[in-house]
């Protein structure tokens, strides 16, 4: 389709169409020249203005409006179907329009609206000036019409009576200023691009910066490589201000090497260029380099400047470097910008990200009195990044109490510090606070909210929640799977994950996560394998987070063969997926395999951490190996995680396990941060070892430091007085947990009591206990009385324990191989027939046991029978030379108990 201008100029034009709306675009602009318009209340106009026209069929004609043109400038667009559209300005009440050196124009005021139904003019104010200007790109005397040069979907309209008056380089540089700001970068280069047409004198154009601005928006390495070599080629391409705009473009365009090759051949350096390299590196993530740049711009002798120090913070942030970040601190305060604010906010993150929580403060309150709503977020991000959630509740009170309200990041902040808090008057409290401050429709907010009851305990007003917002978007999904994933409403997660899932959601790795650890947690093998070919067909298998929750799921479900190739097919093993392995591992009795697992870890050059420390410490304990635990101990020394809290507890409780009381006692008193399981694992130790005056010191020592004892505390000391056998002090420190310390027992204890009293022979007591429990008892619980009735020989008694435990639980073996032991005890051989047919019928078989040996570091396990071994003929010759050695001296093996249909000769020879 095709315009022209008025019959005296017949200059023809193309009038672009959107091919995409079927919609016609005029498009207006700003030249600060001859015609201005004085606004009395609000802008028609302003810098930019669109006029879309549609092809209507109920109307051939648009109006743009109605009204007179000035003196020889009226100008009538005619469409080539002969269909008219006037085009001048609008006179009304609100808008007078004046041309320069001449008299107001008189028009007509508008009728209606002054823009038919099939027209909308789109306004922008981009500027304060009470004064809008009109301009076009290429308007000469007496109306004729240019083309837009910027060769889009719009053309340029506009009025002059001198055209190399309006049209010089400085309007043009503003024009391509305002694009550029506005985001329309091909607009602006257009604009440049139409000055070389018309042959401007572009040497002399000083806006070159606002250019390269607009090439570096494109984000595209060609045509930021062809300004590049424009400049150069007009001979400006030494200017230091348009040298460090192409350094920018450069880095904009992630071009490291032509950015450094930038830098490397400039004449000089400013600090404009040296924070560019700075912030470059910053957006390539390589904050080291960043910091290496700010130390080599230290030692040159450019003066730092404000956005040299906010890069460089950020790039101590990045990399968590506490060293470099109080250096710099240290830098600003010297140059007395410490009181810029932007710069103090960006101190505070990097100290909190860094866990220097003090300095943050100390920053914080220097700049308090006059702080933004961005400072206070920083701080209370900043807590509850480190954990310290009562600190950023206490700082939002304040905050509060100063009259400062919150944002949409305030209220997240605190609602995260309520759930790891499990604080649910408090987030009561700020929710309300959200509606005060209606920020309750924000996603995020909503999403915070929603995690915030479901962790505090409170599902159902997660569920109403959930179900009333709006903005239920995959995040929010995420939130009530991960919120319903514990052992109280699993399967509520499961329900809602499957209908997220019928809805056509699209789940990211954490919600499949979640499901994975309620299969985890249930043991869901089947489900478990669901969601893990769920995992494959959405292509989230080989995520790292979900292959470490996958392993874990399988390890926790006892297939250890599964978890082993979900972990070999990841492509990267980090250390979370290693310790799901090893934990299975351990949690299914498999210690050479964790140890194997432990070693390979190490192999593919992956760090372990505490967690990891911690099952292998626990490996060492099954196993009693105390030479795996000092290596373990040594490793850690060398690798300077020796003071981590956490690690030592663990090799506490391990040197304890494996004969080595001793070393205990040495570490937990070379502790230097103590805390409750320190103590309680020294108890336990202790306990074990039956060193019962040793136990009562160190309870007494507890007290003193302001300890406060638990469970745990208690469970140690019955477990010393269990086995040292005294009844007396065990019973005061029973009574003592309800009497002194308000605790009530739980199963543990009593099992403890039920085991001291069998010990002791007090059969009786022990049962009544027992009976008396104010909680159901288990079949553990039974099952160490039935032990204690065999060790003194009260056949009565443990028919009426083996009753109680059976209806228990009747698929426990080892405790139908102790009734049936008992039972021989007494020569009651129909009864242990009865025992064993019963086994037989349940398809029950007793474990066999197993020992083992390490030998240059090296772990061996021998089962009863056992001739797998590769030097087996060796072992079993020492094992004869040995039973020799016991016949020579004397030995005769007790023959009661054993199993019926051996003759004597056969039994002796079986049982030395």
């Amino acid at each position: 389709m095709v315009f022209s201008s008025s019959p005296q100029n017949p200059t023809l034009f193309k009038f672009y169409q959107n091919p995409a709306n079927s919609k016609r675009y005029l498009h207006f602009r700003i030249i600060p020249t001859y015609f201005s318009l004085q606004r009395c209340e609000k802008s028609l106009f302003s810098s930019h203005s669109k006029l879309q026209t549609s092809n209507s069929p109920d109307s051939e004609e648009t109006h743009f409006h109605r009204s007179r043109i000035i003196n020889k400038g009226g100008i009538s667009i005619y469409h080539n179907e002969g269909n008219l559209i006037n085009v001048g300005f609008l006179k009304n009440p609100l808008y007078v329009i004046h041309v320069s050196s001449m008299e107001p124009i008189a028009g007509d005021y508008a009728e209606n609206n002054p823009f038919s139904c099939n027209s909308m003019l789109h306004t922008s104010n981009s500027s304060d000036s009470e004064e809008t200007q009109f301009h076009g790109s290429g308007i000469v005397n007496k109306g004729t019409i240019f083309r837009d040069p910027s060769g889009g979907d719009s053309i340029e309209l506009g009025f002059s009576k001198n055209w190399s008056s309006v049209m010089d380089v400085s309007s043009m540089g503003t024009m391509i200023r305002e694009y550029t700001e506005m985001g329309l970068f091909e607009n602006a280069i257009g604009c440049y691009l139409e000055m070389l047409n018309f042959g401007f004198p572009v040497h002399k154009f000083s806006y070159f910066p606002c250019l390269i601005k607009a090439f570096a928006g494109l984000s595209n390495l060609r045509t930021a490589k062809q300004i590049h070599g424009h400049t150069l080629k007009i001979g400006v391409g030494n200017d230091i201000y348009i040298v460090n705009s192409l350094l920018a473009m450069y880095w904009k365009c992630s071009a490291v090497e032509d950015a450094l090759h930038m830098f490397d051949t400039m004449s000089e350096w400013d600090s404009v260029s040296w924070s560019t390299m700075i912030s470059g590196y910053n957006q390539s993530k390589q904050p080291k380099m960043a910091l290496k740049i700010f130390i080599w711009m230290q030692e040159s002798s450019v003066q730092m400047n404000r956005v040299a120090f906010l890069s460089s913070i950020s790039s101590c942030t990045a990399c968590r470097s506490l060293i470099h970040g109080r250096a710099i601190h240290g830098c600003i305060v010297k140059n007395g910008l410490d009181s810029d604010l932007s710069l103090a906010n960006a101190i505070i993150d990097m100290y909190m990200k860094c866990g220097d929580q003090m300095n943050a403060v100390h920053v914080f309150k220097r700049v308090s009195m006059r702080s933004n709503i961005v400072t206070w977020n920083m701080m209370i991000s900043g807590y509850v990044h480190n954990g310290f959630f009562v600190e950023a509740l206490v700082l939002f009170h304040e905050m509060h109490v100063r009259g400062m309200g919150p944002d949409s990041s305030t209220v997240v902040g605190v609602l995260e510090s309520c759930s790891h808090l499990s604080n649910l008057l408090v987030g009561r409290q700020i929710h309300s606070c959200i509606i005060i401050y209606g920020l309750q429709n924000d996603p995020r907010v909503e999403t915070a909210l929603l995690d915030m009851y479901c962790k505090s305990g409170d599902i159902e007003t997660g569920m109403k929640l959930f179900e009333q917002s709006s903005n239920r978007n995959f995040v929010m999904w995420g939130a009530i799977i991960a919120g319903c994933a514990n052992k109280f409403h699993a399967t509520k997660a499961l329900e809602l994950f499957s209908k997220f899932n019928f809805e056509g959601g699209i789940a990211d790795s954490k919600t499949v996560v979640s499901v994975l650890r309620v299969c985890s947690s249930l043991a869901l093998r089947h489900k478990g394998m669901e969601i893990h070919a769920f995992s494959i067909k959405k292509e989230l298998d080989f995520n790292v987070f979900v292959g470490g929750a996958l392993t874990d799921m399988y390890a926790k479900c006892k297939d250890i063969g599964s978890a082993q190739k979900v972990l070999l097919r990841l492509p990267i093993r980090d250390v979370v997926s290693w310790n799901a392995l090893i934990t299975g591992y351990t949690q299914n009795d498999l210690a050479n395999d964790a140890l194997k697992a432990f070693c390979n870890m190490q192999t593919e050059h992956v760090r372990p951490n505490t967690v990891t420390i911690a099952c292998i410490l626990s490996v060492c304990s099954q196993l009693s190996v105390l030479v795996l635990c000092k290596q373990i101990h040594g490793y850690l020394i060398r690798n300077m995680l020796e003071s981590n809290t956490l690690v030592n507890n663990s090799l506490i409780a391990t040197y304890a396990r494996c004969g080595d009381i001793d070393s205990s006692l040495r570490l937990f008193r070379l502790m230097r941060d103590k805390n409750e399981i320190s103590w309680n694992s020294m108890l336990s130790g202790l306990g074990i070892h039956g060193r019962m005056d040793e136990v009562l010191a160190l309870f007494d020592e507890m007290k003193v430091e302001g300890v406060i004892p638990n469970h745990i505390t208690f469970t140690g000391i019955l477990s010393a007085c269990s086995h040292t056998g005294n009844s007396d002090e065990g019973w005061r420190h029973f009574r003592s947990m309800s009497e002194d310390y308000r605790i009530l027992p739980e199963i543990e204890q009593y099992t403890c009591m039920v085991d001291l009293l069998g010990r002791a022979g007090h059969l009786d007591q022990a049962y009544d206990l027992i009976k008396h429990m104010p909680c159901k008892p288990d079949a553990f619980i039974w099952g160490s009385l039935l032990g204690s009735c065999k060790i003194h020989g009260n056949k009565v008694l443990a028919e009426q324990v083996a009753d109680h435990i059976f209806e228990l639980d009747s698929n426990i073996a080892a405790y139908h191989v102790l009734l049936s032991n008992i039972y021989e005890d007494f020569g009651k051989w129909d009864a242990v027939d009865r025992v064993r047919a019963a086994m037989k019928k349940m398809g029950l078989r007793k474990t066999p046991g197993c020992s083992w040996v390490v030998i240059d570091s090296k772990l061996h396990i021998f089962l009863a029978s056992d001739r797998s071994h590769s030097h087996s003929s060796e072992i079993y010759a020492a094992l004869e030379h040995l039973t020799q050695e016991i016949r020579d001296d004397g030995y005769t093996p007790q023959l009661h108990s054993v199993i019926i249909g051996h003759d004597e000769a056969t039994e002796q020879s079986d049982f030395l």
